[in-house]
């Protein structure tokens, strides 16, 4: 019996040495491994470059318009930043709420809804859009038929009218309207009817048919159309007291600044920083350009101007600080 205690003894003693030499080194080599690569924090998951980033964008003719002339700019920002990019496209009611619900990254709207959003959710422009010929300028149009009766601003009065949206439509509708207020006129109660229409396009058509006697668009829209083949020539529609100025083409009211390319304030700042770059250094008539019909995006100008029309004219955010 105690020969057999003594065999036990020395068996547990080689086991116990073939632990310590073998096993126990690996234990501590896993130990110090796991010490040395902590769980990833939240921050650092937010960055996983596979996460498709949402851009929103305004339509203006149609969704399928909208993937024509900025598909190739999001492919574009994908190459550069090797994450995915998605269009969203938005329209006049959803901006607003797409942005509420935390849906998108970025967006890219015309500067009145844009301002809006920045009041309410403090979004961040990072670039402005420049167009050819125009820059990053543009206008609102007050349009009739060249053979209209209606030739100065009193001449609207007990007129039918149209606009794109009467809250953030900028030069669809809100710069026509906060130029014909400051005239001593007001659409809402002198004109015989007005009307809200989301197509420009329709508007002119409407005007050109007679269908209204009036209608309100943004510069550019004329010649886009008789490009597009919809109209045959700009000389049919007139644009009621054209200011005379170096801006090539007509307007009724002043110049404000193109639309905004803007981040939200929850996307990742290294991911804005990436994409604000790019933009800027998108070289002259790279395809991503030339699809959304733009010379380049330039630095965010200042938008303080709109802040005031929406304050004057009491639209949605008007009493936001």
């Amino acid at each position: 019996m105690l020969a057999f205690n003594n065999f036990q003894q020395t068996i547990i003693q080689i086991l116990m040495a073939i632990y310590i030499i073998f096993f126990l080194p690996l234990t501590a080599c896993s130990k110090i491994q796991s010490e040395a690569q902590p769980t990833p924090t939240q921050t650092e998951t937010v960055q996983v470059s596979g996460e498709t980033v949402r851009v929103g964008i305004l339509v203006i003719d149609s969704a399928v318009s909208v993937h024509q002339r900025y598909s190739p700019l999001l492919s574009y920002l994908s190459q550069v930043t090797s994450r995915p990019f998605e269009l969203v496209p938005l329209t006049q009611e959803t901006q607003l709420a797409q942005v509420a619900e935390g849906k998108l990254d970025f967006i890219l709207h015309n500067p009145l809804a844009a301002v809006q959003v920045r009041r309410l959710y403090n979004t961040k422009f990072i670039v402005t859009l420049s167009r050819p010929q125009t820059g990053s300028k543009f206008s609102g149009l007050i349009i009739v038929r060249s053979d209209s009766e209606i030739h100065k601003l009193e001449d609207l009065k007990s007129k039918q009218a149209a606009c794109v949206d009467f809250q953030t439509a900028a030069g669809g509708c809100v710069f026509q309207i906060y130029y014909l207020q400051q005239n001593g006129i007001d659409p809402f109660t002198e004109f015989s009817s007005f009307v809200e229409n989301q197509s420009q396009s329709n508007i002119t058509l409407a005007v050109l048919n007679g269908t209204i006697d009036v209608g309100f668009i943004r510069t550019g829209q004329l010649e886009k159309m008789v490009s597009q083949g919809l109209i045959n020539k700009t000389d049919d529609i007139r644009v009621l007291e054209a200011i005379q100025d170096e801006f090539p083409y007509e307007h009724t009211t002043q110049l404000y600044p193109e639309w905004p390319f803007a981040a939200l304030s929850s996307t990742n700042p290294k991911l804005v920083a990436a994409v604000k770059e790019a933009l800027l250094n998108l070289p002259a008539n790279h395809q991503a350009l030339v699809a959304a019909n733009l010379e380049s995006f330039v630095p965010a100008t200042d938008y303080t101007e709109f802040d005031e029309l929406i304050e004057t004219l009491k639209l949605k955010t008007w009493n936001v600080n």
